[in-house]
Order: C-alpha cells, then sequence, then structure tokens
C-alpha cells in the first residue's frame, strides 16, 4: 500500500482540485511530470483529487465526448475539456507562437464550462498549475487558492521569441502580486522561492516543492532495454548517451549545440562508439545518423531510459530547474550535466555528476567510456540515488512542505448538494458531467 497517513499532509482528507491549462496524462514533457507527481503524491496521501485540464491534445479532438475522463490511479482522475472553441483558439496560438496569455483572460473573466464550475464547487482547494490559470471569480473564490509555479514565467519569457519577450512585463506583474491573490505557492527551486517571499505578507505561505518524480515508473526491465538497443543495432560494447526534451526553447538552444558538436566531432563520436539518443518532442519527427537517434514525440520516455548508458543535460538557459536531472537518477544513469543544469538539486559537482562545459565535452565523454566501465557507472549511479532519492521523490518534498501551508479544512461547501458520482470514479463524492 503505497498510500501514507493523511494526516501527515493536512489535518483531514481534502478534494484537490488542480486546474490545468494542458492535459497532464499521459506524462510527455517535464512541466507534465511535475504536475502529475503533485497529484500523485496529493492522491496517495490520502486526498481526493482531480486535474481538470482546460484544453486536449491534438489527437484527442473530433472523437467521443466533450469532456473526457480518465482515471489515473486511486484517488486521482483527470477531467479534459475538449470543447472545440477552446481547442481552436489553443490551435491558433500555438500557430502564431503565442503564449497562454488566452487562457489566463477566459478564467480571470469567469468565461468557464459547466463541468468545470461542477469541480469547483466540489473542491476544497484548488490548485493553479502555472499562473496561467487564475482564482476565478464566483462562489469559489473564497476557497484556498494555491499557485503550483514550474518556474519564474516571466524570467522565461523575456529568454523567449519577440512576441514572448514583450509578454515578459506583463507576466511579471502576475508573478509579483501572486503572494496577494494565492493561500500559499510551490514554488519550484530556491531563487523563485525567494523571489515570492520578498513579495508575501507571509513568507511561510511559500513552500519550496522542488521538482521531483515518481520513482516507481523508471523500473523498466533489461528486455525492453535490450529490444530498443537491438532495434537501433547498438551492442555492449556502444555507449548510448540520452538527452531528453520537450519542444522548449532552452532545450532547443541546447540541442543545437550538441547537433554541432556532434558534426564537427562526428570521428571521435564513431571511433569510441558514442551516440546520443536524443528522446521526446523535443523534435517534431523521428530521425538517424551514426552518431544520433532522434525518437520524436513518443507514448512514454521511460523505457527509453533504460536502454541508455548515460544521461545528458546540456541546458545553459531556463527558469526553475530541469525535471529531466530527477528522471535521470531515478532510471540510475551517470548523468553528464552543466553547472545551470543541476540547479535546484543536491548534486555536488564531480562528485555525482560530469561537469559539461562547452568547448570541454570532448574531454568529460572520453573520461564516462575509458574512465569506468558500464558496469562501475552504473554502481555509481546507484550509489547516488541511493545518497539524494529522498529529494527526488516527489511523495516525499510534497509530503514535507504541503502541511506547512494554511489549508486546514473549512465548512463553506457544507450546504451544497450532493452531486451524483460518475460510474467507476475513484472520487466518491463525485461529480455531475451533464
Amino acid at each position: 500500500m503505497r498510500n501514507a497517513n493523511p494526516t501527515s499532509l493536512s489535518q483531514a482528507p481534502q478534494r484537490i482540485l488542480i486546474l490545468s491549462g494542458l492535459k497532464i496524462f499521459p506524462n510527455q514533457s517535464g512541466g507534465h511530470l511535475r504536475t502529475g507527481g503533485v497529484a500523485k503524491a496529493l492522491a496517495r496521501l490520502g486526498h481526493e483529487v482531480c486535474i481538470y485540464s482546460i484544453a486536449g491534445r491534438r489527437s484527442d479532438y473530433g472523437n467521443g465526448p466533450a469532456l473526457q475522463y480518465q482515471a489515473i490511479e486511486e484517488n486521482l482522475v483527470e477531467e479534459v475539456n475538449l470543447s472545440l472553441s477552446i481547442g481552436l483558439v489553443q490551435a491558433l496560438a500555438r500557430r502564431f507562437g503565442l503564449p497562454r496569455i488566452w487562457q489566463y483572460f477566459l478564467l480571470r473573466f469567469g468565461i468557464i464550462p459547466f463541468s468545470l464550475r461542477n469541480r469547483l464547487r466540489w473542491a476544497d482547494v484548488i490548485i493553479c498549475d502555472l499562473p496561467y490559470t487564475p482564482p476565478i471569480p464566483g462562489p469559489w473564490r473564497k476557497k484556498k487558492w494555491v499557485l503550483l509555479s514550474h518556474n519564474l514565467e516571466h524570467r522565461l519569457l523575456a529568454q523567449g521569441t519577440w512576441i514572448e519577450k514583450m509578454a515578459a512585463p506583463w507576466m511579471e506583474r502576475i508573478e509579483m502580486f501572486a503572494p496577494l491573490r494565492y493561500t500559499g505557492i510551490l514554488a519550484c527551486a530556491k531563487e523563485d522561492s525567494e523571489y515570492f517571499k520578498s513579495r508575501a505578507p507571509d513568507g511561510n505561505a511559500v513552500r519550496l516543492v522542488a521538482n521531483g518524480i515518481d520513482p516507481e515508473q523508471y523500473g523498466h526491465s533489461k528486455d525492453e532495454a535490450r529490444g530498443l538497443r537491438v532495434l537501433w543495432n547498438l551492442d555492449d560494447n556502444d555507449w548510448l548517451i540520452v538527452f531528453s526534451g520537450s519542444r522548449f526553447q532552452p532545450n532547443l538552444d541546447a540541442l543545437a549545440t550538441l547537433s554541432e558538436f556532434a558534426r564537427t566531432e562526428h570521428d571521435f563520436l564513431v571511433d569510441n562508439r558514442i551516440k546520443f539518443l536524443v528522446l521526446g518532442s523535443i523534435s517534431g519527427t523521428a530521425w538517424s545518423s551514426d552518431t544520433m537517434i532522434v525518437t520524436g514525440p513518443v507514448p512514454e520516455t521511460f523505457p527509453y531510459f533504460a536502454a541508455a548508458d548515460a544521461a545528458l543535460n546540456p541546458v545553459l538557459t531556463g527558469s526553475g530547474s530541469n525535471v529531466k536531472i530527477f528522471e535521470y537518477l531515478a532510471a540510475r544513469l551517470p548523468v553528464i550535466s552543466t553547472h545551470f543544469g543541476a540547479r535546484g538539486t543536491v548534486l555536488e559537482a564531480n562528485r555525482d555528476y560530469l561537469v559539461f562545459q562547452r568547448g570541454l565535452l570532448k574531454e568529460t565523454l572520453t573520461a564516462l567510456v575509458k574512465g569506468q566501465s558500464k558496469e562501475e557507472w552504473k554502481n555509481h549511479a546507484e550509489r547516488v540515488w541511493a545518497r539524494v532519492q529522498d529529494s527526488c521523490d516527489m511523495s516525499a518534498i510534497l509530503g514535507r512542505e504541503w502541511k506547512g501551508l494554511p489549508l486546514e479544512k473549512t465548512h463553506e461547501n457544507g450546504d451544497q448538494k450532493d452531486l451524483q458520482s460518475r460510474p467507476g470514479s475513484p472520487l466518491v463524492s463525485g461529480i455531475r458531467t451533464h
């Protein structure tokens, strides 16, 4: 039984709504992993959790009901609004490279689906996933609202396209006043936490919940790994080094650097039988060469880590911290990372990971493949994981921090009508969906 005593988080189990701008499950990006990890952690600690996603993925539209429902695990469901009007706005915004400002104003003015109104009535606590999903006006505004921050979004926008840079000052105002609008804030990194605390009337309402993962998802079998390596014509003498990421500007910049290295150091990589595995939606299509294997979007990233011999985080820009580092550690892979890429972790350079420096990647890769055998590196990765796992497991992280928020259960929902439970829903209090 994975669930801990719910009183370790709060005085009583609560009904928690996570309001997300995008579909979370199955996880396909670092942002999905963070939100999904928080949701699972709360559910495993005895709370009833529903993720309500404002919009779905392209493949979700046109087939099925306007509200997609999926049970994730005990005490956790996700409902995805598949309204064609919202889907069309999302598609147009993506085509023109616009940040999700449209979602902010839609919710800020209370233009919401009926199904979301039901969930707002149902919830004791509402978690806003990113500042693009703000508190919604209405009777539920008196409830407890928490911001789940992934980054300081205004700093991220300032590093993006010219359109995103134009939105950065607006987002800075949103984040500057966030401590006054929310009951609590879950910050991602120390720098983010200090930013919010300096503006909060009660600094204790800002909790540092660093990026973490669900370690149980990374235990894939050797048979799966062997099958992938056979597919890619790799044997035990080949070194496969994974770099995972979504189509996110800091990842794209890092991939450009890695691709240039693969071009200029082609002979070195071939001679040392090193290949880079570029995993996830960072590339829209799959392709391969004699130095790189690019998967494109995949349904799940977890099995691919089992096929790798080491992991790489060459990211040099961004905000918050990189979930990929925690994935690498949970997959028991030796890590190569920039100092910036390891921010938000307890890892020590040159002890827990090899340092990536521009201009010195060749030397670092040589230290990897020549310094120790694969078995020795695997043992090293196991020791690192044993030492740092409590700082990587989202359930452990959230269990320490959630209870510090002022979220005692209130009775303001006590006179609401009982809502009929959806068949098969693990949320016993239920919600109408028609």
